[in-house]
């Protein structure tokens, strides 16, 4: 659709007052009514090239624009905020990392952030070999109207639980950066294959950063230690549920009424295996199978840690004893390895359930899983029952 006199005069008034008040450079090309899209004139930038549609949008809150401490960009309805990733790959450049909740507020990862362009010329954030535009990265998040706009509090939140999705659909990482010019970016540190992301976010809890720091570029041990400690957060939550779940239909049963020293006695069995069950060891053995599919990610645990579990393969027709042997085996192979990466060799007895050290990158591709699924199910609970 051909641009009217009036639209015209807007885009050159607003890029006069970018080069007067940011430092951009004089626009190249003249905007006509035919043009459709123009190379925006950053300094130290080959083509950064902006549809018109999408600079009206941008344009038109250019007169709220705020940046903050270096790292965050802000108009009525746009926060775009720097972030770094793990590894890149072409669906980053194509833009698929896209999402929108509910209530219309739209997510996505931007290769050519302009806002942040604009900050990190106008605080002089850049150079030949970082440019201010396509040198950052950034989770740009767009709200339908201003009212709509949530707290900052609330609007990290959200952009975390959408890192969480990305962290378990392509096991990247991803964290909050700043545009201060680095003396040297080499973009051949970035690299992996991905999918796409799922076309909803959940809702934020704790647990999800713990997720997101176990996809970091660390050690097996360390990212071991990171899922693991995902399993520690939720496990004492599912003991409980479940000691109060057996504790009020002791409560309900009709010898209720009697108060014999047998129905007394029992009470005491209960809150002795309450007890028994809040020990480390028997903690992590809660939920397996209880917050997560075990037989649809057996496979994925080493074949040793199955094969000394005398069960290679899982299925749902699996007879309860042997599943409840193989729970019982896998929990003690996820208790001790913890134990054994936390405590220092000289002073730790192996027990001969650790995983091989050579196993444990292919353990950690269950834990990535099983703990994805723990959150998941925590989210599923009613609101009464969830951790706070």
């Amino acid at each position: 659709m051909p641009l009217k006199k009036k639209e015209i005069e807007f885009y050159k008034e607003v890029f006069k007052k970018l080069e007067t008040e940011y430092g951009i450079l004089e626009l190249y090309d003249d905007i006509e009514k035919d043009t459709e899209s123009v190379y925006f004139p950053f300094p130290k930038e080959e083509e950064v090239e902006v549809e018109i549609e999408h600079l009206e949008f941008y344009f038109q809150d250019i007169d709220t624009l705020k940046i903050h401490d270096y790292n965050k960009v802000t108009t009525d309805r746009i926060t775009q905020r720097v972030i770094s990733v793990s590894e890149l790959s072409p669906i980053i450049y194509l833009g698929f990392f896209q999402t929108t909740t509910s209530n219309g507020i739209d997510l996505q990862i931007l290769m050519e952030p302009l806002l942040i362009g604009l900050a990190a010329t106008k605080m002089d954030e850049y150079s030949k070999y970082h440019p201010p535009c396509t040198g950052n990265i950034a989770v740009e998040v767009t709200y339908p109207t201003k009212e709509k706009r949530l707290s900052d509090e609330d609007e990290e939140k959200l952009i975390k639980s959408y890192f969480f999705e990305l962290a378990h659909a392509h096991k990247i990482s991803l964290s909050f950066s700043t545009f201060h010019c680095p003396e040297e970016f080499d973009k051949e540190e970035f690299e992996e294959s991905v999918k796409n992301l799922p076309s909803a976010t959940e809702d934020y809890n704790p647990a999800m950063e713990l997720f997101i720091n176990a996809n970091q570029a660390i050690s097996a041990d360390l990212k071991y230690l990171g899922y693991y400690k995902i399993f520690e957060y939720f496990a004492p939550f599912y003991s409980r549920i479940d000691a109060f779940e057996a504790m009020r239909k002791k409560l309900d049963s009709s010898k209720a009424s009697l108060l014999n020293g047998d129905f007394i006695e029992s009470i005491f069995d209960l809150s002795k295996n309450y007890e028994k069950s809040i020990r480390d060891k028997e903690l992590i053995k809660s939920l397996i199978d209880n917050t997560f599919d075990l037989v649809d990610i057996y496979e994925s645990i080493p074949i040793s840690i199955r094969q000394r579990a005398n069960v290679e393969k899982l299925e749902y027709k699996t007879k309860k004893e042997v599943k409840d042997r193989v729970i019982s085996h896998l929990g003690n192979v996820l208790y001790t390895t913890r134990n054994e990466i936390v405590h220092a060799k000289s002073n730790f007895e192996p027990t001969g359930m650790e995983c091989p050290d050579e196993d444990l990158e292919q353990l950690n591709e269950f834990m990535h899983m099983a703990c994805y699924s723990t959150i998941k199910w925590h989210n599923r609970l009613p609101k009464h029952l969830k951790i706070t």
